[in-house]
């Protein structure tokens, strides 16, 4: 009976939560056990951390919705190391860095940092919302937490955002295309041929989808690209052309980095032949191989088990 009441009692807490942060959707009571049982809803600290390490060590982006409104906001989680400690040394008391890896603060269960938002007026709009959901994306699902917003820090100058700790999450199957990221040591560029006299655009991959991709761009560049036109774009691997493909433009967006703001260009392929489709295809294979490489050996270096 015992066991029957917490199982009861933790449905009723999961429900009221997602009523919270997730007004538009309604749980039936037999809705509710299945997500607990399978995983796809979950309230318990535990459950969230995993996913929480791997979007801080894989430096995935994340979307940021304030209270339910449509405009969505972006941004990637930060550090929290403790301050140094004092220490005796030959006699002498020094500060030294007590023993920490990278974001362990989140073992902690007691918050979040995450970079400033952008665009940069969701910063104000932030610190009067009652509920904040943030969204990632994994292999072939999307990831949503529900949060509150607690205090404007800095951690080592850096200003950031203190949010508290996840108390929701549920998993959304096949909410997007399933796009690779690209790891940065994976020799695959692409080249973005220019408009009339504009030179052509060198630069590396974000991430790519059997039916688009996005690139990092400068803060100059950003001018370069309009919505809605078409540009050549050329795959180089390992300094060989693999592939040329005409592609629309759909965004041009910035977002913090952890090496201050980024410029990304988000292009949709004009797949016209069966050729094309399959290079694509091959591409994003290889580059999903390289990122769940790339992901193993986070995990193993970190001691953590990751999610993919």
């Amino acid at each position: 009976m015992a066991g029957t009441y917490s199982h009861t009692f933790i449905a009723e807490k999961l429900r009221t939560r997602l009523e919270l942060f997730f007004p538009g959707a309604n749980y039936s009571a037999a809705a509710l056990e299945e997500g607990l049982e399978s995983g796809d809803l979950f309230i318990k600290p535990e459950q969230i951390l995993p996913f929480l390490r791997t979007v801080f060590l894989d430096e995935k982006i994340l979307e940021v919705e304030l209270d339910g409104l449509t405009r969505i906001y972006f941004s990637r989680l930060y550090d929290d190391p403790p301050p140094p400690v004092e220490r005796e040394v030959d006699g002498e008391i020094v500060l030294v860095d007590p023993d920490y890896q990278p974001g362990d603060y989140l073992q902690n269960f007691s918050h979040l940092i995450s970079l400033p938002l952008e665009p940069g007026i969701g910063n104000v709009s932030i610190r009067h919302s009652k509920r904040i959901v943030l969204r990632f994306f994994m292999t072939n699902y999307a990831v949503e937490l529900g949060c509150s917003y607690q205090d404007l820090t800095t951690v080592d100058d850096i200003p950031v955002l203190r949010l508290s700790y996840p108390i929701v999450g549920r998993i959304i199957r096949g909410a997007r295309e399933f796009r690779a990221k690209v790891p940065h040591d994976y020799d695959l560029e692409i080249v973005v041929a220019g408009k009339g006299k504009q030179a052509d655009i060198e630069t590396r991959l974000v991430n790519i989808s059997v039916h688009g991709c996005s690139f990092s761009i400068t803060k100059a560049q950003q001018q370069l690209l309009k919505v809605d036109e078409i540009r050549d774009i050329e795959f180089i691997y390992a300094g060989s052309s693999v592939l040329h493909i005409d592609s629309n433009v759909r965004h041009v967006s910035k977002i913090r980095g952890k090496n201050g703001t980024e410029y990304v260009c988000g292009v949709l392929f004009d797949l016209v032949t069966r050729t094309a489709a399959s290079k694509i295809e091959e591409i994003v294979a290889a580059v999903q191989r390289a990122h769940l490489k790339e992901l193993a050996e986070l995990s193993e270096n970190s001691g953590w088990d990751l999610v993919t």
